[in-house]
């Protein structure tokens, strides 16, 4: 007998969707000879018949001590051995008086339960939606079960197989009951609240109704905005606002609180300010949006072109996108490895290890998913598998599908043949530039003083750049890592070279010029001098280059 699964997962979702559910293995029972698993929260029994076939049978095959073959769902290959999950054959499922094959009856051990689950009720019962969160190792019938994360209510499969939505009442009764205000109209046969095709049923007065206005689904993600053509403070991370809907639908906020992604009083997507919020979100401001209806459809799922207004009129803009993953994430490690600092871009359309990954702007380094879960910077031999080393950067916690700038464990740099921790290490979705620098240089080259203004669009070596005002030089990450200030020469090679007359001692790691520490050198003849006097400093105002 190969390796025995502890839990199993049926789903039986076109009848006997009573016998859908968890079951576990009881290690201490056998039946016939073969190990035995009883469905957790509930009353059946996934055991093999004295006839040598895996059955899932009631109380009336335990009370036989299963030396029998009675149940309501049995699978016709002798397994000989074979767990319930390996078996090839076709299972069948008893429909009035005779068994029918059912090729969508299923066992297995991996079955996709969400930690998360969002409630919409638009017509009625509304404080019974929201956030759902797992409740871990608790089951009911056979079945996970779900709290209101700022409520009092539950998310269940009741004794009579269908998802349910309770009070206190149904707890007290450890839900082996059917009681509550919403249900799903048909039972679920192991189908989880968010796939079930059926209808849902709402409690309004003393009788139940149908509405089609009620969903179980997924608790949105952060979205991500880019629109580089104009109306670019709308751009950038957008987070789901908690327990708030509008018009039926999720509403999300832009992280610098000052825009919003809502749905529209006539269902379409927008992205509007303060104006629509003061109206509750009930109307259709905004300066962006999307010009078809999105029936339900989240912003990420929409096709088509999305509308900017410009001026006085809105125009079709197909450079704006709405996605789940940042187009840009930018990293700083300023202790070691600093060479992985940087813009890293998305690159639509390719995954490793089913997970996006990201490039670095202008430069030879990867962000990808590990094969154990882990985000991780590094060449592109480490991406494909054909080095010796992880990569150059990694977390240390296991990402479980989180974007890099997520995860809240600490990040680790390659040292020598060892990884070191480096609490200062950080991949975000925002870059905090300044918009403007002032650079002094008392005691030599004081040509390169003054002021420095950012090159919006343009980078260096995947780092920003700025020029100087009414002069020739640029301040620009080197391909040695470090800040340089350079003239027309640096310029000519597209900075890709580390030419200049004034630079930092360190490289930057993605520290910005004004945050680096420790002094700076300059060219006096034909050698570099360290010269404590010169200062780069941030005018007031800083850019927040927000990633889409």
């Amino acid at each position: 007998m190969p390796s025995l699964p502890p839990s199993l997962y049926v789903v039986s979702p076109n009848g006997q969707q009573c016998c859908a559910g968890q079951y576990t293995l009881l290690a201490e029972e056998s039946a016939n000879g073969h190990p035995l698993w009883k469905q957790a929260g509930g009353n059946f029994w996934l055991y093999s018949g004295n006839n040598g076939m895996w059955i899932i049978g009631g109380q009336d095959a335990k009370k036989k001590k299963f030396d029998c073959s009675r149940g309501m769902l049995f699978n016709k290959v002798l397994h000989e051995g074979i767990t319930p999950d390996n078996i090839s054959g076709v299972w069948l499922r008893l429909d009035g008086e005779a068994f029918v094959e059912d090729t969508e009856i299923t066992v297995t051990t991996n079955l996709h339960i969400l930690r998360s689950l969002r409630i919409i009720s638009p017509n009625g019962q509304q404080r019974c939606a929201g956030e759902y969160i797992l409740l871990v190792g608790e089951v009911a019938n056979g079945e996970p079960v779900w709290k209101q994360k700022s409520g009092r209510s539950w998310l269940y499969s009741g004794s009579n197989g269908s998802w349910i939505v309770g009070g206190s009442d149904a707890k007290e009764k450890s839900f082996a009951c059917s009681k509550g205000v919403i249900y799903c109209k048909h039972p679920h046969g192991g189908i989880m609240p968010d796939k079930v095709s059926s209808v849902w049923l709402r409690l309004d007065g003393s009788k139940f109704h149908e509405d089609a206005a009620i969903m179980v689904s997924i608790k949105p993600s952060p979205l991500y905005v880019l629109s580089p053509n104009g109306q670019q403070r709308c751009a950038g991370e957008y987070v789901p606002v908690a327990d708030k809907m509008v018009n039926g639908q999720p509403l999300w906020e832009h992280i610098s609180g000052k825009c919003w992604l809502y749905s529209g009083s006539n269902g379409m997507w927008i992205i509007g300010g303060s104006d629509a919020r003061e109206r509750s979100f009930q109307c259709t401001r905004g300066v962006i949006y999307r010009k078809t209806i999105h029936a339900g459809l989240t912003p990420d799922k929409m096709v088509g072109v999305w509308m900017r207004l410009e001026g006085d009129t809105f125009r079709e803009d197909a450079a704006i996108s709405v996605s789940r993953k940042p187009t840009s994430l930018y990293v700083v490690t300023p202790t070691g490895q600093q060479r992985c600092a940087g813009e890293y871009v998305l690159k639509a359309g390719e995954a490793v290890h089913g997970q996006s990954v990201w490039r670095q702007k202008k430069g030879a380094h990867w962000l990808f998913s590990s094969r154990s879960g882990t985000w991780v910077i590094g060449s592109s031999d480490a991406k494909d598998g054909k080095s010796q080393h992880l990569g150059s950067l990694h977390c240390e916690v296991p990402h479980k599908g989180l974007n890099p700038d997520k995860v809240g464990g600490p990040w680790m740099w390659l040292d020598g043949d060892s990884f070191r921790e480096d609490p200062n290490i950080f991949v975000s979705t925002v870059l905090n530039r300044p918009a403007k620098l002032r650079v002094t240089s008392p005691h030599g080259q004081q040509r390169c003083a003054g002021e420095y203004v950012l090159a919006v669009g343009e980078a260096a070596n995947s780092q920003p750049l700025w020029k100087q005002m009414g002069g020739k030089y640029w301040l620009y990450s080197g391909t040695n890592g470090m800040w340089i200030i350079g003239s027309s020469g640096a310029k000519e090679k597209n900075f890709e070279c580390s030419r200049g007359v004034i630079y930092s001692n360190t490289p930057h790691g993605g520290v910005m010029p004004d945050k680096i520490e420790g002094c700076w050198l300059r060219l006096d003849g034909e050698a570099f001098r360290e010269d404590s006097a010169i200062t780069v400093s941030a005018k007031a105002g800083m850019l927040d280059e927000q990633a889409a």
